[in-house]
């Protein structure tokens, strides 16, 4: 056989005729394989995580065995779907088929590149990024890919087995010979064929065996097409029983053996997808595109219904009652001359007893502590805890009391208020932890959050979706942020499950430091301050300090604003999770005012919650200057200030259209950092104090650790070791000479909250 006939057998065999047909004829199943391929190389979502979905899947907690064997399940099913849709749409072009034997599962063996080497490329990603990133031995990475790759055998096995039980082919039907197990002898396919056919030489048969393809024109028409049509109403049983595990995994998503890995639910609801809209254009042809607009423009009007697209809601708030209206005279209500005197003498009567208790201490006057982390996802949690840790076992547990004042954004006030809980209802195990960096309190905040929320997305938040839940004698819908609450709440063993008012009394004792959470309202830009204390001196200025600018308010004081909502009943894990809600991640949440207030992540507005402080500092100026020696602005955040020059030069078209967006997307951060300076630089004129700035930062890495709700435990080991690395060092004696350690017990551990320390350590053991 001559090289030119090879070629052409090549050219016309089955398989690369099929690759052919896909990228011609099936694009949108492509664009399916395109995503997967850029999620298990890490080259699409890899700075939020997404990735790790795939190659670090977690199951009931765990990641192992049984999570790769899931993710090997959905794999696998969603290469058959990939089979059965192309099949169902693709099969009449290869009317050569419904004269084989066991037409489907030949199909399958041709239909082998593309899902061939998505498994191959994916099992070479799990076992660099389980060797490299989660430090596995060999052996543990080789059964995890063999668990993979059984669950992927396993559902073809059934798959195919079904399709050779249930499908009949043209022998059964009309008993006529098949052509591939015929005797006789049998021209190969030349000359005019059929219609819309395409040409195809050669097939591959179990194993690898290639034969000949015959030629079928001697066939009735009807004959290949209800062969054909046979088998696409087996294929469609196979799709409901898809769509129905679908939607039960959904319904019985509170029992956590059904909460499958998020990866095997992304491909679920990719396959979902795929069925779908190969349905439609199986079923309606030509007209499927113009179908699928109608339908996406009749889905679109009707979710402005609410029945239909339930708004996301905090937990605690009453949404039955009447709603407050948000317009410019409310906003105006709130700022006025008496509210605000009783505010800072609220807030001064805090600060007297702050500053008596280091008087007691002998200390007349002490150093001032207005504290901001940033956000960042877990990759602030983990950074900014173990910092926490690190600095407050210097101070010997006084960190907190050195502080009057906290504030900032995403998962660095997650970590603060966790630590903060901690140190009033579990100091004395706490304070062991801190000098150990294997604690299990930073391993809680290391636990992934994204698997659990992605789930609840997939399987529930994009369909018809409620479900609901009570808290107290109120209704919410159960969706991605409240398995995002739920999951944090697990983690942190229940003890971030507390309302705002919890806080209201050791707040006032100044036993604990204030802590202002801030989210975005996203309507306006304007900051929703969420504080167990009256703060409407965040909003304006002081009367005697008017400067005749008639400044409108920048902000808007959750607790008075929602009064009759039952504001202070909010849970803390809501407050939080409007202070995380990076965008498209987690939903917007509406508040119940008319129209509805929508607030999303502090870190749009203000990542590490600086203009709150320096408000703070302006307001209380003349208490400062009188009682205090110093203030110390101390800043825990989990990127480098002084971040490297990027290559964001444009090269192409597509970069020259996308680079506005994406520089200025990308270097919003960047740019806080220099308007924060220059506030920080004014700052230091307001008081008649020192005031001096101590920045505990991430330190700067070629690989960014990625900002997501999961870290690699490459990332976790990093990010413990960074809370004290020499540039962090350095800072940890700046802050010493600045506030020398005081050597002695806190005396918040003194009467209530000794014994509430004591009965709560019993039950939490380090």
């Amino acid at each position: 056989m001559n090289l030119h006939k090879l070629a052409s057998r090549f050219l016309f065999s089955f398989p690369v005729q099929l690759v052919i047909m896909h990228f011609k004829k099936n694009q949108m199943m492509i664009l399916y394989w395109l995503l997967l391929f850029g999620f298990i190389t890490q080259s699409l979502a890899s700075r939020f995580g997404i990735p790790y979905l795939f190659l670090n899947p977690e199951y009931m907690g765990l990641v192992g065995k049984r999570s790769f064997f899931i993710m090997g399940l959905s794999t696998g099913a969603f290469i058959m779907a990939f089979n059965i849709s192309s099949f169902i749409l693709n099969s009449f072009r290869f009317p050569f088929l419904a004269t084989l034997s066991r037409t489907f599962v030949k199909y399958c063996h041709n239909n082998f590149i593309i899902p061939g080497s998505f498994v191959l490329v994916y099992c070479i990603c799990i076992a660099r990024f389980q060797l490299n990133y989660q430090l596995l031995p060999v052996s543990t990475v080789a059964i995890q890919i063999s668990m993979f790759l059984l669950g992927i055998l396993i559902v073809f096995l059934a798959t195919l087995r079904y399709f050779m039980v249930t499908n009949k082919d043209i022998y059964k039907l009309f008993g006529v010979e098949n052509a591939d197990t015929s005797t006789k002898i049998l021209k190969p396919l030349s000359g005019v064929q059929r219609k819309n056919s395409w040409r195809v030489d050669t097939y591959l048969t179990f194993p690898v065996k290639l034969k000949l393809v015959r030629d079928v024109r001697h066939y009735k028409r009807y004959m290949l097409e209800r062969v054909f049509r046979q088998n696409h109403v087996n294929a469609a049983v196979i799709e409901i029983i898809v769509f129905v595990i679908f939607i039960l995994l959904g319904l019985f998503r509170d029992y956590s053996i059904f909460r499958i890995p998020a990866g095997a639910s992304i491909l679920l609801l990719i396959t979902m997808f795929l069925m779908l809209s190969g349905v439609f254009r199986y079923w309606l042809r030509s007209w499927a595109n113009s179908a699928l607009i109608l339908l996406f423009l009749v889905i679109n009007f009707f979710s402005q219904f609410e029945v239909l697209n339930p708004r996301n809601k905090a937990y605690g708030l009453d949404y039955t009652k009447n709603l407050v209206s948000y317009n410019r005279e409310s906003l105006e209500d709130q700022v006025n001359d008496s509210l605000l005197a009783h505010d800072i003498k609220n807030t001064k009567e805090i600060l007297d007893k702050w500053k008596l208790r280091w008087t007691e201490q002998g200390v007349e006057k002490p150093k001032l502590v207005l504290l901001n982390v940033s956000g960042g996802g877990l990759r602030s949690c983990v950074f900014s805890f173990r910092t926490l840790q690190m600095i407050d076992s210097v101070y010997q547990g006084n960190l907190m009391h050195h502080t009057a004042f906290a504030t900032g954004s995403s998962g660095g006030m997650i970590s603060l208020c966790y630590y903060r809980e901690l140190f009033l209802n579990h100091y004395d195990t706490l304070m062991q932890a801190d000098d150990n960096i294997q604690n299990r309190f930073l391993q809680n905040m290391g636990k992934d959050m994204l698997n659990s929320m992605i789930f609840s997305a997939t399987v529930a938040d994009i369909f018809l979706n409620n479900q609901q839940f009570t808290d107290g004698q109120y209704h919410y819908v159960k969706d991605r942020a409240w398995a995002w609450e739920g999951q944090l709440n697990e983690n942190t063993k229940g003890i971030l499950d507390k309302r705002l008012r919890d806080y209201e009394k050791p707040e006032k004792e100044a036993r604990i430091p204030m802590v202002v959470i801030s989210p975005t309202i996203i309507n306006d830009g304007r900051a929703l301050h969420i504080a167990a204390q009256p703060v409407s001196y965040l909003l304006q200025e002081n009367s005697s300090f008017k400067s005749g600018i008639q400044p409108v308010a920048n902000g808007v004081e959750f607790s008075r604003f929602f009064k009759d909502q039952n504001a202070d009943n909010i849970k803390l894990t809501s407050a939080l999770r409007m202070n995380s809600a990076f965008p498209y991640v987690m939903p917007a949440v509406s508040l119940p005012s008319e129209p509805a207030i929508e607030v999303m992540d502090a870190g749009i507005r203000d990542n590490y919650g600086v203009m709150n402080s320096i408000q703070f500092l302006f307001s209380f100026k003349d208490w400062i200057d009188e009682n205090t020696s110093g203030v110390v602005f101390l800043q825990i955040r989990d990127t480098h200030k002084h971040l490297k020059v990027e290559d964001n030069s444009v090269k192409t078209i597509v970069e020259k259209l996308m680079a506005p967006m994406r520089n200025v997307s990308g270097n919003f951060i960047i740019m806080q950092d220099y308007n924060f300076d220059r506030y920080l630089q004014y700052a230091k004129d307001i008081v008649n104090v020192p005031m001096d700035v101590v920045i505990f930062q991430m330190p700067e890495t070629e690989d960014r650790v990625s900002l997501s709700w999961h870290l690699t435990e490459k990332e976790k080991h990093f990010l413990r070791d960074a809370a004290l690395n020499s540039e962090n060092k350095k800072m940890l004696d700046k802050l010493i000479q600045l506030m020398p350690p005081v050597v002695s017990k806190p005396q918040a551990l003194a009467g209530p909250l000794q014994n509430a320390s004591s009965a709560n350590n019993s039950t939490l053991k380090h």
